[in-house]
């Protein structure tokens, strides 16, 4: 187990800072659930390394050490893959297993050394010792082994990402990750829903869209909120979008069930592709009617938008004004800080492969709190914030990597969009 042992329980001094959020959230079968699986998904990190030959590469390499994008290189592993080595080897400094110098979160300006022999991965003991806290945590412990087994396959070119996780085989670990019994990931969907909430207008009808509903775990919290603050009656429509055909009716057929009164429609919006366009083919799920909506509401599914400025904007532009964005999303508290969540999600091609920019989108994947500002304001929503504010909680616990960032359109005539 950990040489440095985390703290018995959490610290205090979190909850003074939760705001809105109910302390019930983050209990402390939660922080240790929170705890554990991020050692498993370090142990997993120096096992993929030893299969792919980094500290090997890292002894041959010269005093001053090597960067990512240099042991991917010498390696010969695949070129959209250099974004990946660097997580493993930031999950290495975390271990102590390596020294680096340079800006965390930057692969071609870091450098890392080892800082002795390198140890084999623990594995099992740590695998036992997650699962021995809470069974729950199964689907998150499964996902991440089937994704590091992937790992070095995908690295060398053998396989695509695509192929090894998102076979019809996986999908079932794929919707046991995603729901709301899985207590780490549901605190997505949970604390997005409550921001929701607490966000919708004071009065009349309510128009929610939803982007990238996968099978539903996040429309269900979200349905349960607005249920919970007697919301319900108000909704005039909620729209649920879902790319893939089959989790989107699935997730449909569940909120029917729960809620049959639910003005429920369905749409299969592609957020890379234009929301409003002037002309579209009937039934292409693109057709959103601009400025008709109260909420534009997302989990966990921004993050991977190809141009995330391009959809930002659409977002707004689906707003009325007035109306509020809220994504719930797996956030890095600090510039380059390697998240657990990663490991099952940077095999994938859809992951890695979007626009970046150095200001506002520096890398892939997961952004900061202070990105997700910026792009926000960028795409021009006002009234911005996250819920809770992990940029004040990060200094008290540096791993609570989950919250809703919220921006407002601005109320303005149309003829000014």
């Amino acid at each position: 187990m950990p040489s440095r042992l985390p703290p018995d329980v959490l610290d205090p001094r979190f909850f003074d800072h939760l705001g809105e959020v109910p302390e019930s959230l983050f209990d402390d079968c939660l922080y240790w659930s929170v705890e554990l699986l991020e050692r498993y998904a370090r142990e997993w990190a120096l096992e993929i390394a030893h299969r792919l030959g980094l500290p090997a590469a890292l002894a041959a390499a010269s005093e001053g050490g090597a960067t990512a994008g240099g042991l991917a290189a010498t390696l010969d592993l695949s070129p959209g893959f250099v974004y990946p080595v660097s997580w493993v080897l930031e999950q290495l400094v975390a271990l102590g297993e390596l020294d680096a110098v340079g800006t965390p979160g930057e692969p071609e300006g870091r450098r890392f050394r080892r800082a002795g022999e390198p140890r084999a991965a623990r594995l099992e003991p740590v695998r036992e010792a997650v699962l021995e806290h809470a069974v729950d945590n199964a689907p998150f412990v499964e996902l991440l082994d089937a994704a590091g087994e992937a790992w070095p396959r995908v690295a060398r070119g053998e396989i695509r990402g695509e192929d090894a996780l998102l076979s019809p085989a996986r999908i079932g670990l794929w919707l046991h990750y995603f729901a709301n019994d899985n207590p780490v990931y549901a605190l997505n969907n949970r604390l997005a829903a409550l921001a929701a909430a607490h966000r919708l207008p004071a009065s009349g009808t309510i128009r929610v869209l939803e982007v990238g509903a996968g099978a539903g775990s996040g429309s269900i919290a979200l349905l349960e909120a607005l249920a919970t603050g007697g919301h319900l009656e108000r909704l005039a429509a909620y729209r649920l979008t879902e790319p893939a055909g089959m989790l989107r009716r699935r997730a449909a057929r569940t909120i029917a069930g729960r809620w049959p009164g639910v003005p429920l429609e369905e749409g299969a919006l592609d957020m890379d592709r234009p929301w409003c366009p002037i002309s579209v083919d009937p039934g292409s799920g693109q057709e959103i009617e601009p400025a008709s909506f109260d909420l534009v509401f997302a989990v966990n599914v921004f993050h991977v938008a190809v141009d995330l400025g391009q959809a930002l904007g659409e977002a707004r532009a689906a707003l009325r004004p007035g109306g509020r964005l809220v994504l719930g999303e797996c956030l890095r508290p600090f510039p380059g800080q390697p998240v657990a969540a990663e490991m099952t999600f940077l095999p994938l091609e859809g992951f890695r492969e979007v626009h970046t920019d150095p200001a506002l989108r520096p890398h892939p994947g997961f952004l900061t709190p202070e990105l997700w500002l910026a792009n926000l304001e960028r795409a021009g929503f006002e009234e911005l914030e996250v819920v809770p504010d992990v940029r004040v909680l990060r200094e008290i616990y540096p791993r609570v990597a989950a919250g809703a960032v919220c921006g407002r359109r601005p109320v303005q005539s149309l003829r000014e969009t």
